[in-house]
């Protein structure tokens, strides 16, 4: 993936604007003035409408008695006094508004995702495999115990990977695309996987998945599951961690890491997986629009950014070990931080507690740990999952494009979840348009 900041030098850290071409975020605030113009109202109302929780906000860096609004829910209340007035809006149903799909998967809650009705904070705590919850999502029946899958091999994913060591690219999004395609092509040829059921054809994407780790890892190699090994365990062995250690906090974080990725409702990429699923193409095909979509720059394209600026922020400061040092307390808009469905994202918060209890965790990793909360402290800016996973991989020293693999790994289960049921619903999914043409026309466009 490109560097979104091609001119920095890792002594000068970016700042936002250099990235003013390229939204890393879905989440936007206004000043009071922009609402008030916006809105049409007076500071009373907006007052009122904070206190009533309707429009959330969050501290301006650098000036503690200023704040800024949320755009979407500014937004809402704008579409709420268009319909009032009788003005034809466009419907806010397909971005984080009114449902458009039942489903019996993944319900967001203020506490986090529940998976079929278990809170995927209390699966963590209570150590359930990513296995086990995998097994939940795909069936809605909970196995006895936690069990590791038996190794499937494929000679696809051999043969893919053979052909990837004579390729320079290996971005964790080309090395996932890679593999699936090569699944697709070879193991579809074959009688003996072309009808596998959809737990079985799930178990052999991730386990593909898991293994393109060791690309990022000391080996630099595919690095398949051996034996009856658990994801958490392959995933620490190919990125140089020993599989079974003597200390468990380090396993229990990335089955952690897994579990809370397994599905977030209709996620961007989620939705992609339906809707290819809903034409009745293979699970495969599903798998791999999903992986299209989740290449964009507010999924793992903005963890990529994220990185490079912790990278670049830790260059800039190195020596230092305390918050008060990072430059990311005074930029405005980080990537991966905040969440428009939460005023604080709990998966992020269960990550984190785990990455600071961890064994492996390093001195600059404490030093990053601080920064995030004082930046929490001081702005009212919090991680997303995404952002956790990202500071989880650097406070423990692992390499870029760690948590953009956790995660995709993780996040196969929930897809090949939604791809079944919606293949099981029967019906093409094709959203209609409300055109807006007329409208122009008469305004002067």
């Amino acid at each position: 993936m490109e560097n979104p900041f091609p001119e920095a030098a890792p002594d000068d850290l970016p700042s936002p604007a250099a990235a003013a071409n390229r939204k890393v975020n879905d989440i936007e605030y206004l000043t009071s003035e922009e609402v008030l113009q916006v809105l049409g109202i007076k500071k009373a109302s907006l007052y009122t409408y904070v206190s009533r929780g309707m429009v959330r906000t969050i501290k301006r860096p650098g000036q503690k008695k200023s704040n800024l609004y949320l755009k979407s829910d500014v937004d809402r209340l704008r579409s709420r006094f268009s319909n009032r007035d009788g003005v034809p809006v466009v419907s806010h149903s397909l971005r984080y508004g009114e449902p458009v799909v039942q489903s019996w998967i993944c319900e967001i809650s203020v506490a986090g995702p529940r998976y079929r009705g278990y809170l995927a904070s209390d699966l963590v705590r209570d150590e359930r495999s990513f296995e086990f919850v995998a097994e939940l999502v795909w069936s809605g029946l909970p196995k006895l115990r936690d069990s590791p899958w038996p190794c499937v091999a494929s000679p696809a994913v051999w043969l893919a990977h053979e052909q990837m060591s004579e390729q320079n690219n290996r971005s964790v999004l080309s090395l996932l695309a890679r593999t699936a395609l090569g699944m697709t092509s070879l193991e579809l040829q074959s009688a003996e996987t072309a009808h596998l059921d959809a737990r079985s054809a799930g178990i052999r994407l991730i386990q593909a998945f898991t293994g393109t780790v060791g690309w990022l890892g000391p080996d630099k190699a595919y690095a398949p599951q051996q034996g009856e090994e658990y994801t958490a365990q392959v995933l620490m062995r190919g990125l140089g961690l020993p599989a079974a250690p003597a200390d468990p906090s380090c396993l229990t974080l990335m089955n952690a890491a897994l579990v809370l990725s397994a599905d977030h409702e209709l996620s961007a990429p989620t939705f992609v997986a339906r809707i290819c699923a809903s034409t009745g193409a293979d699970l495969h095909a599903c798998v791999i629009a999903a992986l299209m979509a989740q290449s964009g720059p507010m999924q793992l394209g903005g963890m990529t950014d994220l990185e490079f600026l912790l990278q670049a922020d830790a260059a800039r400061f190195a020596g230092h070990t305390t918050p008060g040092h990072s430059a990311l307390l005074s930029m405005k808009d980080i990537p991966c931080f905040g969440h428009p469905l939460y005023d604080r994202d709990p998966r992020a918060d269960v990550l984190l507690e785990l990455t600071r209890a961890c064994a492996l965790l390093t001195n600059e990793g404490r030093a990053l740990l601080e920064t995030v909360d004082r930046l929490g402290q001081n702005s009212g800016r919090h991680p997303n999952l995404f952002a956790a996973l990202v500071i989880m991989a650097r406070a423990l020293g692992l390499p870029a494009g760690t948590a953009a693999l956790i995660n995709t790994v993780g996040r196969t289960a929930g897809w090949v979840a939604h791809a079944v049921e919606q293949r099981l619903a029967g019906a093409m999914l094709r959203p209609r348009a409300q055109y807006m043409g007329k409208q122009h026309l008469r305004a002067g466009f």
